[in-house]
């Protein structure tokens, strides 16, 4: 059976395409899922059902090259269908007016936030803030914590930021200013809401679409510069007029590089042949670098819901038009209960319970790499996350830390901390970007690697409707063909992404049918 579409990859922008594009009933559909279909049960298991951080269950287990201090640091990407919308921390951010208008500048009009925002209040279902700005109805289902379920330690420190003069923002996603909010997130009653759970799973009935888990795809399959299907790691062959990669910023950029799209030396070198010579395939990975700032907190009066549900939005560097630093502080939790990396267990600890400020620059600098170390689909992509190779994003981070440590020092929250854990009152303000420098950590939003662009822009390596450069029927649709990092988690804008390139390509078939 040849199919009318594959897409690869059942993530946060596969799951899209696998709804939009299978609307016509006319025309098949084939998702390629590497890891675990659990959602088509409804019996999801509770640490992806559950909305809490959960990364290291389903997940492909890559590791970044050691920086310049010899640490490897953890990049945990979901391996299950809904991608890492099944397993992060429910984050649902739209990206911002600024970062539209960066899009639109590198990739076209059609990029901006006036022309998107139908599209965001298309998916969404978020009754908060203003209607011009919000959609009902949506699959994508967005909830808004209840200043209760933050927990006393982030409520106090939201007083705290409004002492220091950070405002309240009750909308984080409208177009207004930066401040104190609550994070709205991807997840209801405890539920974690996947794009599995709003887009897939209303569909799965469709007689046009087949879903398979458990499936990891080799490479794409081409007749001269047309892709004709794909080829699984058995061995096994699929034909389809239209392949849409879906893998995400470390995968999409592998696959395409096992199929011969990429730098024509690199390739060679591997013994793949070149179908299409784009040496920014892999090339700028771009995340945002974070640094865990960690308190001995008294223990909580009343229980939190909700471990991180709020976050600070600050402008540090100059001529910013929006913020670059974003400060999301923990509820109070029992200490060992955090990825011990980076909030270390303390054998007298004075009270057994711990807050955490988590600091990351979100216009960073710094961009990485993804290359392969083998044609073997079995083998991990290396990953070079080159954080803090761009030095003022480590100065970035730690103007963050040092804002932090001011709404620490400030009550109410003072009244609810013990001192500071990490990195430890020895170390001064002035130390603080060599201390972020040799603790490196990151939001896991990587992005870019296979990045859009206008026709004239040399390092694109998708035109600005997602069609990979120099073949026909290849189409790349998730965070990697980001234009430029948002400033926000990238969860939401790789689900508009996928929107948006699911209408061309709805609109595209249709013509050629």
């Amino acid at each position: 059976m040849t199919y009318d579409v594959i897409v690869i990859g059942g993530g946060s922008a596969g799951c899209v395409l696998a709804n939009r594009l299978s609307a016509d009933p006319g025309r098949t559909v084939l998702l390629l899922e590497a890891g675990p279909d659990f959602a088509s049960t409804g019996e999801l298991p509770p640490d992806i059902k559950d909305a809490a951080y959960a990364p290291f269950t389903y997940d492909w287990g890559y590791r970044s090259v050691p920086d310049a201090f010899g640490n490897e640091v953890p990049v945990p990407r979901g391996r299950v269908i809904g991608g890492s919308s099944s397993v992060n921390v429910c984050v649902a951010m739209r990206a911002r007016p600024a970062d539209h208008d960066a899009w639109a500048d590198l990739a076209g009009p059609a990029w901006g936030y006036p022309q998107l925002l139908p599209l965001y209040q298309e998916m969404e279902h978020y009754p908060y803030g203003e209607e011009k700005y919000h959609g009902l109805g949506g699959p994508y289902r967005m909830t808004l914590p209840a200043p209760e379920d933050l927990g006393p330690h982030a409520l106090a420190a939201g007083e705290a930021s409004a002492r220091l003069g950070h405002p309240g923002v009750a909308d984080f996603n409208g177009p207004g200013r930066a401040g104190f909010s609550r994070t709205p997130l991807s997840a209801a009653d405890g539920i974690r809401l996947s794009t599995a759970i709003g887009y897939l799973n209303p569909v799965r009935h469709r007689p046009n679409l087949e879903v398979r888990g458990e499936t990891l795809v080799d490479r794409v399959l081409f007749s001269g510069t047309r892709a004709r299907g794909v080829r699984l790691a058995t061995g096994e062959e699929i034909t389809a007029r239209q392949v849409v990669l879906s893998a995400g910023a470390y995968n999409s950029p592998a696959i395409a590089l096992r199929s011969g799209i990429g730098d024509r030396a690199d390739l060679a070198a591997l013994g793949i042949g070149t179908v299409s010579h784009l040496p920014g395939v892999g090339r700028n990975l771009t995340d945002h670098p974070a640094y865990w700032n960690v308190h001995a907190a008294k223990p909580p009066q009343s229980a939190a819901r909700q471990v991180f549900g709020s976050v600070l939005s600050v402008a540090t560097g100059p001529n910013e038009p929006d913020f670059d630093v974003q400060i999301l502080p923990s509820a109070a939790v029992p200490t060992g209960s955090l990825p011990e990396q980076f909030v270390p267990p303390a054998e007298h600890h004075p009270t057994g319970w711990d807050m955490v400020f988590f600091v990351s620059c979100v216009q960073p600098r710094s961009r990485g790499s993804v290359r392969l170390s083998s044609a073997d689909p079995g083998a991990a992509p290396v990953i070079d996350l080159g954080l803090y190779t761009a030095a003022e994003d480590a100065e970035r981070v730690a103007d963050g830390v040092r804002l932090a440590r001011r709404i620490a020092r400030t009550r109410p929250l003072a009244d609810l901390l013990v001192d500071e854990r990490v990195p430890g009152p020895d170390i001064s303000d002035a130390e603080l970007a060599d201390a972020v420098r040799r603790a490196p950590a990151h939001y896991n939003h990587g992005s870019s690697t296979m990045r859009m662009g206008r026709a004239e822009d040399p390092g694109a390596v998708v035109d600005t409707d997602g069609a990979v450069r120099g073949v026909q029927g290849l189409t790349v649709a998730d965070a990697s063909v980001f234009p430029a990092m948002p400033r926000v988690a990238t969860n939401v804008p790789a689900i508009v992404v996928a929107e948006r390139i699911a209408a061309v390509l709805r609109e595209r078939l249709a013509t050629r049918d």
